[in-house]
C-alpha cells in the first residue's frame, strides 16, 4: 500500500526550483537507463525529454537544470548543442554545459555558449567520464567559469558507488586553488559527507544539492524487496542544527528522472524535516534563485 504524500505549504507551489535534474537526447537516455535497468534501478519517469519536462512543471517545479554529461571524448560539443536547442524552447529549463578534459576548444566552446545561449555553467561526472576532477587540464576551464561567474556542479563523492577518479581529495585541491568559485555538490558529497560540510564552511560559494538523501527509508527499503533498487545506503539521518547551520547553502535536488520513486518522495523528503518555513524556502528555492541570477 502506498503511503499518501505530505501537504505541500502553498508557497513552494509554482516556486520549486531542481538543482539536479538530467535531459539526454532520447537515444541517449534509453541506453542510460537500460544500464540502470541491468543493474536493479529501475526508473519511475520514462518519456522524451519534453514529455519529461513537462511531467516535471507538472510537479509544481518553476525552474530546471538540464545536467548531463559526456562518457567518452569527442561527444561534449553535440550533447551541448543539443542542450541549447532543448533548453530554448522548453519553459524553465537552466542550460548547463558538459566538458571533456581530452577535447580541444573547450574554452572558446564554452565561452560561445555562456555569451550566446545563456548558459549557466558545466556540470562533470568523473564517475562516468572517467577523470579527476583535479586534472591540470581542466584548471582553465575552471578559472573560465571564475571569471565569467559561471557555476561548476560536480559529482565529487563517493555514492552511490565509487571508482577511482571520485572523493573528496581529488576536489579539494580545485577549491584551494579558485577558493571563490561557485560549486555545487551533487548529492550533498555522500558519503563524505564531514568533508564536504567542511568545504561549505571554508569556502563562500560551495552548495549542496540534497538529491537522493533523506528519501524516506520505508520507501527506499520496499523498493529494494521488490527488485527495483539496489541494497545501497540512502542517507537520511542528519543533525538539525548542521542542517540548520548550512541552510543558505542548501539546495533542492531530486536527480530527476533517474530514480526509482516517485517525485512526491523528493519533495517529502524536505518537508518531512520539519525545519520550519524559512528552512524550506531556502532549500526548496531561494538558495537556488540567487545563484542562478548571479550566474546570469
Amino acid at each position: 500500500m502506498t503511503e499518501p504524500h505530505l501537504d505541500r505549504p502553498g508557497y513552494i507551489e509554482g516556486n520549486i526550483i531542481d538543482m539536479h535534474a538530467h535531459f539526454f537526447p532520447a537515444k541517449l537516455f534509453a541506453s542510460i537507463w537500460q544500464w540502470f535497468y541491468d543493474h536493479y534501478w529501475h526508473i519511475a519517469y520514462q518519456d522524451t525529454p519534453e514529455g519529461l519536462a513537462q511531467t516535471l512543471r507538472g510537479f509544481g517545479v518553476r525552474e530546471f537544470v538540464t545536467y548531463n554529461y559526456a562518457h567518452k571524448p569527442g561527444m561534449a560539443s553535440e550533447l551541448n548543442k543539443w542542450t541549447a536547442g532543448f533548453a530554448r524552447k522548453e519553459p524553465g529549463a537552466l542550460p548547463f554545459a558538459t566538458v571533456m578534459p581530452q577535447d580541444e576548444g573547450n574554452l572558446e566552446m564554452l565561452d560561445s555558449l555562456f555569451t550566446e545561449e545563456g548558459f549557466l555553467g558545466i556540470k562533470l561526472q568523473p564517475l562516468v567520464s572517467d577523470f579527476y576532477l583535479c586534472d591540470e587540464r581542466m584548471m582553465d576551464v575552471y578559472r573560465l567559469l571564475l571569471e565569467r561567474g559561471k557555476i561548476l556542479a560536480v559529482h565529487a563523492g563517493t555514492a552511490p558507488v565509487a571508482n577511482e577518479y571520485v572523493g573528496a581529495q581529488y576536489f579539494e585541491p580545485v577549491l584551494r586553488e579558485l577558493p571563490e568559485l561557485k560549486v555545487i555538490v551533487a548529492h550533498m558529497g555522500a558519503f563524505e559527507f564531514d568533508r564536504f560540510f567542511g568545504m561549505v564552511r571554508d569556502y563562500p560559494n560551495v552548495f549542496l544539492d540534497t538529491s537522493v538523501n533523506f528519501i524516506d527509508p520505508d520507501v527506499i527499503a520496499g523498493l529494494v524487496a521488490r527488485g527495483k533498487f539496489p541494497p545501497l545506503e540512502v542517507p537520511a539521518g542528519f543533525d538539525p542544527d548542521v542542517l540548520a547551520a548550512m541552510s543558505d547553502r542548501l539546495l533542492f535536488g531530486s536527480d530527476y528522472p533517474n530514480f526509482p520513486y516517485s517525485y512526491e518522495d523528493c519533495i517529502d523528503s524536505i518537508l518531512a524535516l520539519d525545519m520550519g518555513e524559512e528552512f524550506n524556502r531556502k532549500v526548496f528555492f531561494e538558495n537556488a534563485a540567487r545563484l542562478v541570477a548571479s550566474a546570469r
